[in-house]
């Protein structure tokens, strides 16, 4: 059978084309494209959307619908997101082995392999109900399309802007069909991130006595042997951006449709997942190779005292090599991300999550 072996950028820049393309056609052919002429400006319309403050009214057309155009988005980039994170993740064992970053007894060795073949199984029965979570997926985007006819927008316009929006169903524009076709993909995207982030983390639970991370302090690949954790890493903390910039913009429509508890609900739900199995991987990781430095550097010490016991070239020759040893495992860092990509993902984080307090702070507030 052939395999796909996309690259996850090129994916990424397909689906990207496709949404573009088919968002665009089927607003242009409602005339429900451009914002007309007595369209508020966009600066101060954005503002008003991200406060959800009394606005102006009228037409929303595709360029004024913000909610979608950030879900259009953040969605493409959570199909290369997941997509890469699969690939990286079935072979992330294998290629540590191969640079001689995990170490484990030959206990270990069978206990990890039996857990691995657990964890495929797990992942290909799981992947027999997609079609499945994809329907359920479909019909909870439709019944909020359905469910907006009048709230769609309030806080712009009493009676909601629905009529007048380039997604409505009823009355039908072709656009509804590319909204509920970005909105499905969007859940699934976060099932399928959930589904393999929850069990990757029962698995570290699980096999934590079994194996341990280590750095390679020969450093083969500019980070230690950690490239393929890095990208692995590099995804999810990308994916918590997305998540949290999704859950913002689809607050937009759940809220009024489903009422504030249950955004409440699905917001936390959302971010939370992705936020739990982010933390909990990068603190695994740091909690292994912290063990390991310190066992590297109680044997690097172990060599020094019975190199200080002699005193002859050879031993000499044995300190200086320990010393060089001690130098480099001092070297290793606590993360497979360097510092300054962590902090800026960090810092990515505070905008979306300010986004989010205000929507709590507008649903329970007059």
């Amino acid at each position: 059978m052939h395999k796909w072996n996309l690259k996850p950028s090129i994916l990424a820049v397909c689906v990207g084309v496709l949404f573009v393309v088919l968002a665009t056609w089927t607003a242009s052919i409602s005339s429900m494209f451009l914002p007309g002429k007595s369209s508020p400006k966009m600066w101060p319309d954005l503002v008003d959307f991200v406060l959800r403050r009394n606005g102006a009214g009228g037409q929303v057309p595709l360029l004024r619908d913000y909610p979608s155009l950030v879900l259009g988005v953040t969605i493409g980039v959570s199909i290369c997101l997941v997509y890469s994170l699969y690939r990286n993740a079935s072979v992330l064992h294998s290629a540590m082995k191969s640079a001689g970053c995990i170490k484990y007894s030959e206990a270990g060795r069978v206990a990890l392999t039996a857990a691995v073949d657990e964890v495929n199984a797990k992942l290909r029965k799981r992947g027999k109900y997609s079609w499945l979570v994809l329907g359920l997926a479909f019909g909870f985007t439709l019944t909020v399309n359905l469910l907006l006819k009048k709230t769609l927008f309030n806080f712009l316009e009493p009676g909601g802007l629905y009529d007048d929006w380039w997604a409505s169903l009823h009355p039908f524009r072709v656009g509804g069909l590319v909204w509920l076709l970005i909105g499905t993909l969007g859940i699934y995207m976060v099932y399928a991130e959930a589904v393999l982030g929850l069990t990757y983390v029962r698995f570290l639970q699980k096999c934590k006595g079994d194996y341990q991370f280590k750095a390679n302090m020969i450093n083969p690949d500019g980070l230690y042997g950690w490239s393929k954790l890095r990208q692995i890493i590099s995804n999810m903390e990308a994916g918590v951006v997305c998540t949290l910039l999704s859950a913002w913009a689809m607050s937009f429509f759940v809220q009024p449709s489903l009422g504030s508890p249950v955004t409440v609900a699905v917001l936390v739900l959302f971010a939370g997942v992705v936020l739990y199995v982010f933390i909990q991987v990068t603190l695994n990781f740091r909690r292994q190779v912290r063990t390991d430095r310190n066992d590297q550097r109680a044997e690097i010490g172990r060599k020094l005292q019975e190199a200080a016991r002699e005193d002859s070239v050879p031993s000499s020759l044995r300190m200086l090599v320990a010393y060089q040893q001690l130098e480099l495992v001092s070297q290793i860092p606590a993360t497979p991300i360097r510092q300054r990509w962590l902090v800026a993902g960090a810092l990515s984080i505070l905008g979306p999550l300010s986004a989010i307090v205000v929507q709590l702070v507008k649903y329970f507030t007059p």
